[in-house]
């Protein structure tokens, strides 16, 4: 069972860490140090918020949406901790701890990203050839935005992908693998995908090696963009000038490659279950980019871009 831990508790040992001395005599630095913290710490937990939570009277996990106060209590599947339920006019349903605890269990999450996946699973829930669908379904490890079934296959899809490292990216990416769960990475689409000019971030450059020259972008419903990203051409100003000896020299007129840049190429529009399929990918290196053998969910559909 995951450990529960006080945000007092932690916020102390953090501050004795910095400096054992009461505050007031903590030189200028640590007192700094630990009031930056302190900031941090109390955005993180205010942050903690997801679509799903248990209900106590019966031990079944409810959706926000579908609840109502007089149905709690109500706590959080991971650290056992209150949570409330939260039902705006704004932001999309959903619960959040009750402070002072600190959870990792939904951090992080924006206001599109749950609006993303209530979409996505409402969309999956309407289709005939699902026949098992979950928000947040807790498998150990891994706890994917999106858990579902079609036919014989298991897909998980990750949504919250901006706010995860490398390292916990492939790791998840590993970990369904082991379980046999076929995995979908899905941002949201942003305007900045519609200029010429893109600098994809690393994780974008991941997803675009691990699905074979793509990235999906989530639009609306069920329906994702597909981009490729071509290479971006800088052009090098020519230029003339004479050395020491008065030789004339001369540089540039040349267009090469940006290292940051890229173009994107915008292929089909497509829907998750009717346009993709489960491949099993072997690993793969190349440059600064290692891709594990796993399983993903990738388009059926050729190359659009030469």
């Amino acid at each position: 069972m995951p450990v529960r831990v006080s945000f007092i508790a932690l916020l102390k040992k953090v501050r004795y860490a910095l400096c054992p001395m009461p505050y007031a005599l903590c030189p200028m630095p640590y007192a700094h140090e630990y009031l930056i913290f302190l900031r941090k710490a109390i955005e993180t937990c205010n942050n903690s918020e997801m679509i799903t939570s248990i209900r106590s009277r019966d031990g079944q996990k409810v959706v926000a949406r579908d609840s109502q106060k007089q149905d709690g209590s109500f706590f959080c599947p991971k650290c056992q901790s209150e949570t409330i339920l939260r039902k705006g006019l704004v932001k999309v349903h959903h619960f959040a701890h009750k402070p002072p605890v600190v959870c990792q269990y939904g951090q992080g999450e924006s206001e599109l990203h749950r609006v993303c996946k209530q979409t996505i699973f409402d969309c999956l829930n309407q289709d005939n050839s699902v026949i098992a669908c979950d928000l947040e379904k807790d498998l150990g490890k891994v706890v994917p935005d999106i858990y579902f079934e079609s036919y014989t296959v298991k897909v998980a899809i990750e949504v919250q992908v901006s706010s995860l490292t490398m390292s916990k990216i492939i790791a998840r990416t590993k970990e369904y693998n082991r379980l046999g769960i076929y995995v979908l990475w899905l941002p949201v689409f942003g305007d900045a995908l519609e200029a010429e000019r893109y600098a994809p971030k690393q994780w974008e450059k991941w997803l675009h090696a691990a699905y074979y020259g793509r990235v999906y972008y989530w639009l609306h419903g069920l329906n994702v963009a597909a981009v490729h990203f071509d290479e971006y051409p800088l052009w090098v100003e020519e230029s003339d000038w004479y050395s020491s000896d008065g030789e004339e020299m001369s540089a540039g007129g040349y267009f090469k490659r940006s290292k940051r840049y890229r173009t994107p190429n915008h292929g089909l529009t497509l829907n998750i279950l009717q346009d993709f399929q489960a491949v099993s990918r072997q690993g793969w290196e190349g440059g600064d980019v290692s891709v594990p053998n796993c399983k993903i969910l990738t388009d059926k559909h050729a190359a659009w871009w030469k």
